[in-house]
């Protein structure tokens, strides 16, 4: 595998090289941003139950498998079990940096689409709502999910720009009244005498 590794090097694709499968595995963590290429044929456990053991800690990771004993068979199992791609020697090494290519822009997307996901889940969370980690910040999220799903009136102070109604909004969304209908009022900017009409309604004509 060193002709892979000078060949991906040679067109500026930063690759590591190891020994066997097991060291493969140690090399490859949760953050692992890249792409494994393997040969089928190694010592230990062999190239497909490496395949197989990557893809149950990451489905979306695009595994590369190469022989030089391959047929038809083991191409369409290794397919079959979530290989990008399949390289039979010998190969030319302009064929190996396409292939290395596109599976490293598939993995960039597929990472991409997680992180998006999970800002989209951390969006509807408390956390992602009411952000900040001091202690103040803490017990005001720990104190809204307590009170939420409550019926206590709630009277909510602070200075203009301080999430008032961001608060009020998280009270309402984690409730058991979420699928009503929340109305944020700004009764500064009522006139007095307006205030009970805005409220509670009139009759026509009533002015």
């Amino acid at each position: 595998m060193l002709g892979c590794q000078q060949a991906l090097t040679l067109e500026d694709i930063p690759c590591i090289g190891v020994g066997s499968a097991e060291e493969a595995l140690e090399q490859v963590g949760d953050n692992f941003a890249g792409i494994v290429i393997s040969d089928i044929r190694l010592p230990g456990i062999d190239g497909l139950e490496l395949l197989t053991r990557l893809k149950q800690r990451d489905r979306s990771l695009p595994v590369v498998l190469i022989t030089g004993h391959g047929d038809i068979s083991m191409a369409v199992g290794a397919m079959q079990k979530g290989a990008y791609d399949f390289m039979e020697k010998p190969f030319s090494p302009e064929r190996l940096v396409d292939v290395a290519r596109r599976a490293l822009e598939q993995r960039s997307l597929a990472r991409e689409v997680s992180s998006l996901r999970r800002q989209l889940a951390e969006r509807d969370s408390l956390e992602g709502r009411i952000i900040g980690r001091s202690p103040a910040m803490q017990n005001l999220r720990e104190l809204i999910a307590n009170v939420a799903d409550t019926s206590a009136n709630v009277l909510i102070e602070g200075e203009t720009g301080t999430g008032k109604e961001l608060v009020a909004r998280c009270l309402h969304d984690f409730s058991r009244r979420h699928s009503k209908q929340f109305v944020a009022l700004n009764c500064g900017g009522l006139p007095e005498n307006l205030f009970e009409s805005e409220i509670f309604g009139h009759e026509a004509n009533a002015f």
